[in-house]
C-alpha cells in the first residue's frame, strides 16, 4: 500500500488515468501526461484531445468559437503579464535574501529552463513548466519561500496561479479565531481560516501574514497548483503552500496563500474519477471543438443527457433509464418502480419533458395553481381569480394599473465596471451612462440610484405600490453592491450621492426588487433556454438589435470610448472621428432599452397565463393534472 499523497501515489493515479485516456490510440503512440486541463469539465475530452493529436479524429471550431478562445487566452496572458510586471525588481531595506528572477521562454525547452532555474535557487520563476512523465502542468509563477541561497536541503517553492476567478472573500462574523497562545503569527481573537496574504510586490522577499479571509476555491485553479505542488514534492522542493492571485477581496495586488493539504484531496478525487467510454453532454459541450463528434453519437442513441446534461440525469441512470424514449415512456406510468426506485421520488416532470423533447417542443407550462397566484407577479397583491376575461385582458388590471413598475437592465465591461444602467417605467426609457475614457468614479450609478429612489418615494407618497424588476438579478446585485462598497456616501453633485452598502442590501432584500427570471422559472418547465431573448420571443417581443449580445456590447463600449476603431478621444475630434463612437453609443442604448422593454413584455405574458405554451401534464394519484383557463394557441 503506497503512502497517501506521496509522490509515487500521485504517479500511480496519473498513470492509471493516462492508460485509460490513451486506450483509443494506436499501440505505438507515446503516453501523454495528465494535465490539470484533463481534470476539469468533460473527462471524455481528454480522450478526444489525444485521439486528435494522433490524427484519429478531426476537431471542429466555428470562427466565433475560435475567436472567443483566442480572446480568452489573450486576456489570461494580459493578467499574467500584469502580475509579472508587478513583481519586485530589487530587495527592500532589511531584506535577508538576494532577489533573482528567471522568465521561462516557451520555445520547446520550458521544462529544461524551469529545472535549471530551480537548480540555481532562483527566487522567482515565471511561466514555469513541470513534468514527471505521468503528470505535467504549466505554472504561472514559482516563488521561493525559504531564506537560503543556491540549492540546499531547505530550498522550497510555492506554486502560484493567476486567475480571473475570485480567490478570497472576507470571513463572516463568528468565524474561527487564532488562539492567543504563543507560537502563532496571529493575535488573540483575530480571525483565522488558514489563509495568509502577501503583496505581489513582496513575493520572494517577505512571508505571508494571516488575514481575515476565506479561500474561494475553483476546481481548475486548485488542480493547477495541486499538480505543481506534487511535482515540486517529487523534486524535494515543495514548500507545503500554494498561492492564488485573482479577483475578489484580495485583488490582483495580493497573493492568497493556503496550505497545499487543502487542494490535494480534490486532486486525488479528480484522478480517481472514471473516464467515460462514451460521451455525455455537459455544460462545456457548446464551445468544444468535438461537439459535433459527440452529439452525433448522443443523438443516435437519444441519450438522456441531451435533455438532462451532466449530473442532472444521474438519478435516472441509477434507476436504469439511459435514453429519452425510456424516460418519455414513464409519463403515463409515474408510479412504476424501476430497479426499486419510485419514479415519483426522482422527478415527475422529466418524463413529460422527455416526450416534449422528442416532439421538438422546447417549453411546457406548469399548472397555473403552482405559480399564477404568487404575489411577486401581482405587485404584492393577493391574486383574485376573475369571473371572466376578454381576449388579452389582464386579471387584476385595476390593482396592477395603480402600481409604479420600473424595469432595469445594466451593461458592464469586465475590467471597467458598469457603463450603462437603463430604466423603463412603462412610458419611456431613461439611460444613465458613463462613456468617458477613464470612468466617472461611479457617478452614473449614483444618478441611477437617486432617480430610482425618487420614483419609489413618490409612489409611497401617493399611496401606490412600487416595484423594480430585472431579468436574472445576479449582475445588477453584484455591481450595485460593488459600487456601494467602494464609493458609498460619496456626493458627486448636490443631491447625487452614492448609497451605502447597507442601503443597497436593504433594497435588494425587499419585496420591491423582483427578479422576472425567477417568475419565469416557476412558470415554465424547459428543454430550451430560459434566457431573456428566448423567453421574450415566446411573449411576442421582438428585439431591434438582434446581432448584439453581451460580448458584442463590450466591443461596442470600447469603440464608444474611443478605445477601438473609434477615432480620437475628447471634444477636439472631428465629426468624422466621433461618428463611430456616436453610433456605438446609440446602438448600446437601443440594445439596453430592448433589455428593459422585454421583461415588461414577459411579465404581462405571464400574467395572462403564458399563452401559446403547451401545458405540462402528468398523472398524479390516478388523475390527470391539467391547466385550464389558458389555451395552447393563446386564444
Amino acid at each position: 500500500m503506497l503512502p497517501r499523497f506521496s509522490g509515487f501515489w500521485w504517479t500511480t493515479l496519473a498513470n492509471r488515468m493516462t492508460a485509460i485516456v490513451t486506450n483509443h490510440l494506436p499501440a505505438d503512440s507515446a503516453a501523454i501526461p495528465v494535465t490539470p486541463l484533463d481534470l476539469t469539465g468533460c473527462r471524455r475530452r481528454s480522450v478526444l484531445l489525444r485521439a486528435a493529436a494522433s490524427g484519429r479524429i478531426r476537431p471542429e471550431l466555428s470562427a466565433s468559437a475560435l475567436a472567443e478562445r483566442y480572446s480568452h487566452r489573450q486576456r489570461a496572458q494580459l493578467r499574467r503579464e500584469a502580475v509579472w510586471n508587478a513583481l519586485p525588481v530589487r530587495e527592500r531595506l532589511g531584506d535577508r535574501v538576494r532577489l533573482s528572477r528567471v522568465d521561462v521562454v516557451d520555445d520547446g525547452t520550458a521544462e529544461e529552463q524551469t529545472l535549471e532555474a530551480l537548480a540555481a535557487g532562483v527566487r522567482l520563476i515565471t511561466g514555469a513548466r513541470l513534468s514527471d512523465g505521468a503528470l505535467a502542468c504549466d505554472v504561472d509563477l514559482l516563488v521561493r519561500t525559504d531564506t537560503g541561497a543556491g540549492l540546499g536541503e531547505a530550498t522550497a517553492y510555492m506554486p502560484v496561479t493567476v486567475t480571473a476567478h475570485t480567490v478570497a472573500a472576507r470571513l463572516k462574523t463568528g468565524s474561527a479565531t487564532v488562539p492567543g497562545a504563543s507560537g502563532g503569527n496571529g493575535t488573540a481573537g483575530s480571525p483565522d481560516n488558514g489563509v495568509r496574504v502577501v503583496d505581489v510586490v513582496a513575493l520572494g522577499l517577505g512571508a505571508p501574514a494571516r488575514a481575515p479571509l476565506r479561500h474561494r476555491s475553483n476546481a481548475g485553479d486548485s488542480y493547477k497548483v495541486a499538480v505543481a505542488h506534487v511535482l515540486l514534492d517529487r523534486l524535494g522542493l515543495a514548500s507545503g503552500d500554494v498561492g492564488f492571485i485573482g479577483g475578489g477581496t484580495a485583488g490582483y495586488s495580493r497573493c492568497v496563500v493556503i496550505p497545499a493539504d487543502r487542494v490535494l484531496p480534490g486532486l486525488e478525487r479528480a484522478l480517481e474519477a472514471p473516464v467515460p467510454d462514451r460521451p455525455v453532454r455537459v455544460r462545456e459541450c457548446e464551445g468544444c471543438e468535438f461537439h459535433n463528434h459527440c452529439r452525433s453519437e448522443l443523438v443516435e442513441r437519444r441519450d438522456i443527457s441531451l435533455m438532462l446534461p451532466g449530473d442532472r440525469g444521474s438519478r435516472w441512470r441509477d434507476a436504469g433509464i439511459e435514453t429519452l424514449p425510456q424516460l418519455a415512456a414513464l409519463a403515463e406510468r409515474p408510479h412504476e418502480v424501476v430497479d426499486a426506485v419510485p419514479v415519483t421520488a426522482v422527478d415527475r416532470e422529466s418524463p413529460a419533458l422527455a416526450a416534449a423533447w422528442l416532439a421538438g417542443v422546447g417549453y411546457l407550462r406548469r399548472p397555473l395553481k403552482r405559480w399564477i397566484t404568487r404575489p411577486e407577479l401581482w405587485c404584492g397583491h393577493s391574486f383574485r381569480m376573475p369571473d371572466h376575461l376578454g381576449d388579452g385582458e389582464l386579471p387584476m388590471a385595476r390593482e396592477i394599473g395603480d402600481a409604479v413598475e420600473i424595469d432595469v437592465d445594466m451593461e458592464a465591461h469586465p475590467t471597467r465596471g458598469t457603463f450603462l444602467w437603463g430604466t423603463f417605467d412603462g412610458t419611456g426609457y431613461r439611460p444613465f451612462t458613463d462613456f468617458s475614457r477613464d470612468g466617472d468614479g461611479g457617478e452614473h450609478v449614483a444618478r441611477y440610484w437617486c432617480w430610482l429612489m425618487a420614483r419609489r418615494q413618490a409612489a409611497r407618497n401617493s399611496g401606490r405600490v412600487f416595484r423594480a424588476y430585472c431579468y436574472s438579478q445576479q449582475g445588477e446585485n453584484h455591481w450595485m453592491r460593488s459600487y456601494a462598497s467602494r464609493y458609498g456616501g460619496r456626493e458627486y453633485t448636490p443631491g447625487i450621492v452614492m448609497p451605502t452598502l447597507a442601503e443597497v442590501n436593504a433594497f435588494l432584500a425587499s419585496p420591491e426588487w423582483v427578479d422576472v427570471f425567477a417568475l419565469v422559472r416557476n412558470a415554465l418547465a424547459a428543454n430550451a433556454s430560459l434566457g431573456l431573448k428566448a423567453v421574450a420571443a415566446l411573449a411576442g417581443f421582438t428585439f431591434s438589435q438582434k446581432d448584439v449580445d453581451g460580448r458584442a456590447a463590450v466591443d461596442l463600449f470600447e469603440i464608444a470610448v474611443g478605445g477601438r476603431d473609434g477615432g480620437s478621444d475628447g471634444d477636439g475630434g472631428s465629426d468624422c472621428d466621433g461618428a463611430p463612437r456616436s453610433r456605438a453609443r446609440r446602438t448600446l442604448e437601443r440594445y439596453n432599452a430592448d433589455d428593459c422593454y422585454a421583461p415588461a413584455a414577459v411579465r404581462r405574458w405571464l400574467r395572462l397565463g403564458a399563452p401559446g405554451v403547451p401545458p405540462l401534464e402528468y398523472r398524479e394519484k390516478e388523475r390527470t393534472v391539467r391547466t385550464p383557463w389558458i389555451s395552447c394557441s393563446g386564444s
